[in-house]
């Protein structure tokens, strides 16, 4: 029993002094350092580099010190990232669902019609349980970022539903080839467009039709294609978001759930800076949607998400989740009772 006790004794020193080692070492190495492919639609100073600064401190706390590039075209983000240039990137969901068409599917038609919608969704995939849904092969979303609900602005403010879009000039991106067929099938006419030109092609008269939060109609100076007699139909197409895609073996243990439940935490946040620009833009530019065409709205919008997942677009799951928020929000909803529902 003695021999036993003395050499406890001699090994809890030797131990201690293994331990103050090893936490020498971690505080020495630092945080791992990694490369962030920041794609920010006005450059650098703009309202988008702050919340990436923002991201990029609250990232220290999780291990990772964030080298951040900056890129004003989201396709070639996406490619850096595709490539093995950066770590992370920041891409909207249109370019993210390439890395995860769970995700991806967050910008299905009014399939989250108000913001208390959407925040259900967003703490619903920031819950640890969901992490099996956030990782597709190499790649993994960090977290989703509110962009605020994106809305129809027309040169024509008689456009008060789907079916008025008919005939209109319609910018489309180069990188949803999926939503020219769409275009076309609603009666419109296409014109290739990227985030870069789509506005400035609205503001020339290039195109009637142009899809936005309201962040950008102060940005990108929408007054100018919504004048003479335009205006901005007061339903949300969908709900414009931001995903923080990375490769998930780069990043520390840990990291990817602390970011998402990050971004759930700063949402009333992002929500002040989205109301706001919602708030300042002059009352007579909204055209109300007409309550007689909302079921009209409702059925077009389903539709096109079923056309979205019947042609392998849109997850499935996604949608079905998607569907059981909004009856759970409101179970008065057709759809909600609909033996083929999503």
């Amino acid at each position: 029993m003695k021999i036993t006790t003395i050499k406890k004794q001699l090994l809890r020193p030797l131990l201690a002094a293994a331990l103050l080692g090893q936490s020498a070492l971690c505080l020495a190495a630092g945080p791992a350092p990694i490369t962030m492919c920041g794609f920010m639609l006005m450059g650098e100073g703009g309202p988008e580099h702050q919340l990436l600064l923002d991201y990029q401190t609250a990232a220290l706390q999780w291990g990772v010190k964030i080298e951040i590039k900056s890129y004003m075209n989201e396709k070639i983000v996406a490619e850096e990232l595709k490539s093995g240039v950066c770590d992370i990137a920041n891409m909207t969901s249109m370019q993210a669902r390439n890395f995860n068409k769970f995700t991806g599917t967050l910008d299905a038609p009014a399939s989250m019609p108000t913001y208390e919608h959407l925040r259900t969704v967003l703490q619903t995939l920031a819950k640890p349980s969901a992490a099996k849904y956030m990782r597709d092969g190499e790649f993994e979303v960090v977290g989703v970022q509110p962009a605020g609900a994106v809305y129809i602005f027309s040169n024509d403010k008689n456009v008060r539903s789907l079916s008025d879009l008919a005939g209109k000039r319609m910018g489309v991106m180069d990188s949803m080839p999926e939503m020219r067929q769409l275009v076309v099938d609603m009666g419109m006419t296409p014109v290739s467009s990227s985030l870069t030109n789509l506005f400035q092609k609205f503001n020339n008269k290039a195109i009637d039709i142009t899809g936005g939060p309201a962040v950008v109609y102060e940005m990108m100076e929408l007054h100018k294609g919504l004048e003479p007699d335009g205006g901005i139909l007061n339903e949300p197409i969908l709900q414009g978001n931001m995903q923080f895609v990375a490769r998930w073996n780069k990043l520390p243990e840990g990291y990817a759930q602390s970011s998402r439940e990050h971004f759930i935490r700063n949402f009333d946040q992002s929500l002040e800076f989205i109301r706001t620009a919602e708030d300042n833009i002059p009352k007579d530019l909204w055209i109300p949607l007409q309550e007689d065409k909302r079921a009209e709205y409702n059925a077009q919008t389903r539709q096109l998400r079923l056309a979205f997942r019947d042609s392998n677009i849109y997850d499935a799951k996604m949608l079905t989740l998607l569907r059981k928020i909004r009856c759970k929000i409101d179970g008065t909803r057709a759809e909600c009772t609909a033996p083929d529902a999503e």
